[in-house]
């Protein structure tokens, strides 16, 4: 009998994604162990695009230099702030690593003084953005992995003007898939027990790089990052 064939909506991916992740998730003893397993989700999700069919992938615009999205706010998990300040210290030179820890704490004193919604449409660079591409590609968050689109320019006048619409431009076929991934990684995550909560990416990771207790907590169970480095800090989200 034949395989059957892929779901076009993904559920498939998101069904393998979680029943994959969960067990590994909970063998977790080490350090080692964790990003080895977030490495496998990292992984899947790459495959997820190279898995989609051809006509999505052929109208594709990005490419190496095209940056427009490295100028948005990302909102990233504990365990992907983590798997990025691994690849971090494990491939940044001593000297690489202090000027990015430095570019960090400054995209977290800009973040902190945000109110408000003002955060999403501040369209700063990314820190870890270098002559237009980015530093830790293989070590890229969720959001980052996950975000394609079919027009350049289209990217160009969001980050020009945050209210034009871009939706009209992502590609459906490919984004389901992404998705799909991301979802079961982020539901594995939390059926496990760990935290779930989102974080501006640069800042978390500022705190990550320079607090050797975040990995332990997060091992924990507990926490990773103070609420300062929430994507909605309690004195910055919006009112109800």
């Amino acid at each position: 009998m034949p395989a059957p064939a892929p779901a076009a909506d993904g559920s498939d991916l998101f069904e393998h994604t979680l029943a994959q992740l969960g067990p590994k998730l909970r063998r977790l003893r080490s350090p080692r162990q964790l990003m080895d397993t977030l490495r496998w989700g990292a992984e899947e999700l790459d495959r997820a695009y190279t898995s989609a069919p051809a006509a999505a992938r052929a109208v594709v615009a990005c490419r190496d230099g095209c940056a427009a999205c490295c100028h948005v706010a990302v909102d990233a998990q504990a365990h992907e702030v983590l798997f990025a300040a691994d690849h971090l210290q494990l491939n940044f030179s001593p000297q690489a690593l202090t000027e990015a820890v430095d570019r960090l704490a400054a995209h977290r004193g800009r973040v902190a003084a945000f109110t408000g919604s003002k955060r999403d449409d501040s369209r700063q660079a990314c820190p870890l953005l270098q002559v237009g591409s980015c530093s830790i590609y293989a070590g890229r968050p969720q959001p980052c992995r996950s975000h394609h689109t079919s027009d350049a320019a289209a990217c160009a006048a969001h980050l020009a003007d945050p209210t034009v619409e871009i939706t009209s431009v992502y590609i459906p076929p490919i984004r389901a898939r992404m998705f799909s991934v991301m979802l079961g990684v982020d539901e594995a995550i939390e059926a496990a027990g760990y935290d779930e909560r989102a974080y501006d990416f640069g800042s978390a990771l500022h705190e990550a790089l320079t607090n050797p207790c975040c990995l332990d907590d997060w091992l924990r169970q507990r926490s990773a990052f103070p609420d300062n480095c929430l994507a909605e800090p309690p004195d910055r989200a919006p009112a109800t």
